[in-house]
């Protein structure tokens, strides 16, 4: 079979193959098919295989001399001769020898030792270890200093003067309750013994009474004046109106109202039910030593049993709350003297 030699290793290589099976390269078919190779050295005998010119040729060495029989041994099993194994290109899936280093359809390389490995990168420490660590050495670091100062202080401590600041308590606050009235004023001032001071000696059968229709001729409506003897916070007032129902139909009842505080300058309108015996409804003044309230419309009187009266009456108010601002209870100041470590 005709060959060609490889220009970039000098290797034989059939002329139908187009890779290098030692080193890869391309063989271009172009080229020469064989070129001269050097004359071998030592004691070798070429001889020519067509007779007419010297590219062709094996190789015969005497340099080492052969063994003579004697020494012969039986050679062991021989493995099958690497010509006939063969192995697969991982590139193009072509079989070659197991001698080529490289595919002869592709040029691929068929084998690569193994590639190295990189070391095993180091251990670190996390974020949060590393903080920890900073931590517990700034702490080491102020207990040796601390220790350190104890150590080279001497001498007694010298005493200091401390100012004990005044305390003060504050109580609780009061709980809610009626409020006691330091005076009352009506406008009207009532009829008899009907007086305004009935509205607050705490017995309902003795009421405030006035003549309505006298009301409507004057200014049309009744101030009633409550002055308490400290500044109070008002949560609620307790309306009582005549229990007797019959009684209570044959007068005039209270209806609409207007109640001001001292500490406010707004007027808060209510209008009250047309019932017998008490009714509460809320009312809000924060610190206020008087409060006024007016009667500015009546229901109108009804014939009961015969008998009707042009009178207004009112048994009973009641204010419900509490002290505004409590009594502040402030010790004296003190001064100690202490030593200091």
């Amino acid at each position: 079979m005709a060959s060609q030699t490889c220009e970039h290793c000098g290797a034989s290589v059939p002329a139908d193959e187009q890779f290098c099976p030692s080193c890869g390269s391309f063989m271009d078919p172009m080229s020469s098919p064989s070129r001269p190779r050097p004359k071998p050295s030592g004691n070798v005998i070429s001889v020519n295989s067509d007779g007419a010119n010297g590219n062709a040729y094996e190789e015969f060495s005497l340099d080492t001399p052969p063994e003579s029989p004697e020494a012969e041994e039986e050679p062991p099993e021989a493995s099958p001769p690497s010509s006939s194994r063969t192995v697969t290109c991982p590139s193009c899936g072509a079989i070659n020898p197991a001698n080529n280093r490289h595919c002869q359809e592709c040029g691929a390389r068929l084998a690569q030792g193994p590639l190295p490995t990189a070391p095993r990168p180091a251990v670190q420490a996390s974020a949060g270890v590393r903080a920890a660590l900073a931590i517990s050495g700034l702490l080491l670091g102020v207990i040796v200093i601390a220790l350190l100062f104890n150590t080279f202080t001497d001498g007694d401590p010298e005493p200091t003067s401390t100012t004990v600041a005044p305390s003060t308590t504050v109580p609780p606050p009061a709980e809610v309750g009626p409020i006691t009235i330091l005076g009352q004023t009506c406008e009207p001032e009532g009829i008899g013994t009907l007086r305004c001071a009935n509205l607050t000696d705490g017995n309902p059968d003795t009421e405030f009474q006035t003549s309505w229709a006298e009301v409507l001729e004057g200014d049309g409506e009744i101030i009633i004046r409550f002055t308490f003897p400290e500044l109070m916070a008002i949560n609620e007032i307790r309306w009582t109106n005549i229990e007797d129902s019959t009684r209570f139909r044959q007068n005039y009842r209270a209806r609409g109202l207007e109640l001001v505080s001292q500490d406010s300058v707004t007027t808060v309108p209510f209008e009250l039910q047309d019932l017998a015996g008490i009714q509460t409804f809320r009312y809000s003044a924060l610190n206020t030593a008087r409060l006024d309230i007016r009667i500015v419309s009546a229901y109108n009187a009804e014939v009961v049993d015969e008998n009707i009266f042009d009178e207004i009456a009112v048994a009973e108010i009641t204010i419900i709350g509490r002290p505004s601002s409590p009594t502040s209870n402030t010790a004296p100041s003190t001064t100690t003297t202490t030593t200091a470590p």
